[in-house]
């Protein structure tokens, strides 16, 4: 694996450990800490680095300041033998939906099929692992959520108004990776902007407008994420549907101004063996892929890859020869661990 002069590898065990330690540091019970660091690192094993140990620092303030409870009261405040709605308590984000997810995995082992809704959370980070949950179960799995307050315009409007929704699915196959689709609404998540501007990079025109509501490469001057098209425009109105108003919370556009940040998650999960026999299902799913990724491909590509195979290789490559993290990576969590008393594994002889 190739990395830059920038970037230092580390090993994804020690990055788990520091990760805990600085959750701990701020409240985080161990057991909480250790899955929410867990999360975190296996994004930028993923090569999604938009939302693993990059955004840390964030949830760290968060539990500092009081936004994000560290040992919040997370409980079922509704239920059904096929849904249920989660009181997030203002908790981490992570655990809260980990929580809500797994209560999806098992009453869908009882009915077949079970869709839960969180309120009250914060940023949960890469919507892809809740899906993956269940896809390690033998069930598909959705997730989506919606974000304290709006960062996207509409289709056609000039203003944010709209919150850059995630979608996120995973399917169980047999041999071969899962197939696992998580995107953003918008032509890119505003962490993958924020990495290009960590790393001094361009961005294709048309992921972002700037405060005038012009158009402009550089991450820097983003201050509108841009749908994708009228169709990201109208799955991230839905999906702040699910995530909000469907838990009793609000619709993104009318959270500028509310005192908390009422995020909301929203997540399902289908047995497949209700359905049909699971080893028949995986087989085909296997099939499928295998037919897929033999396409001839189009001049300029290498090959066809499936959703979520190259975030698996990455992953299966990173687990040997280190996570590549850049430099301001770095230097913000030598900050954050700095503030906790705590020395960066990286640092030492």
């Amino acid at each position: 694996m190739t990395h830059s002069s920038d970037e230092t590898l580390v090993a994804a065990g020690d990055l788990r450990a520091f990760s805990s330690d600085l959750f701990q540091r701020r409240g985080v019970p161990r057991p909480d800490a250790d899955l929410a660091a867990e999360m975190l690192v296996e994004s930028d094993l993923r090569g999604v680095h938009s939302h693993g140990t990059r955004a840390q620092p964030g949830y760290l303030h968060r539990l500092k300041t009081g936004a994000a409870r560290p040992t919040p009261d997370i409980r079922v405040i509704a239920e059904g033998p096929s849904y249920a709605l989660v009181e997030g308590d203002e908790g981490l984000g992570q655990i809260v939906a980990h929580r809500a997810m797994s209560i999806a995995i098992h009453k869908a082992r009882q009915s077949g099929i079970a869709a839960v809704s969180a309120r009250n959370s914060n940023h949960y980070g890469a919507a892809a692992y809740y899906a993956m949950m269940a896809a390690r179960e033998g069930m598909i799995g959705f997730a989506t959520t919606n974000g304290p307050g709006v960062n996207m315009a509409p289709f056609g409007g000039a203003a944010p108004m709209v919150g850059n929704s995630p979608i996120a699915y995973a399917v169980p196959a047999g041999e071969e990776p899962p197939i696992v689709l998580d995107m953003a609404t918008g032509w890119a998540a505003a962490g993958r902007i924020g990495v290009a501007r960590m790393r001094g990079e361009k961005i294709p025109v048309g992921w972002g407008m700037t405060k005038e509501g012009e158009d402009t490469d550089d991450p820097a001057e983003v201050a509108v994420v841009l749908p994708m098209g009228p169709k990201g425009s109208g799955l991230a109105v839905i999906m702040d549907i699910l995530s909000g108003p469907l838990s009793g919370g609000l619709a993104s556009c009318h959270k500028p101004g509310h005192p908390r940040p009422d995020q909301g998650h929203f997540f399902w999960a289908l047995d497949v063996a209700r359905f049909t026999p699971i080893e028949a299902f995986r087989a085909e799913i296997d099939r499928q892929i295998r037919t897929i990724r033999a396409t001839k491909p189009r001049k300029g590509f290498d090959r066809v890859y499936l959703p979520g195979e190259i975030e698996w290789l990455k992953h299966q490559e990173r687990l040997k020869a280190g996570i590549p993290l850049h430099r301001v990576h770095l230097a913000e969590l030598e900050k954050a661990a700095a503030e906790l008393g705590v020395e960066p594994f990286w640092k030492k002889a």
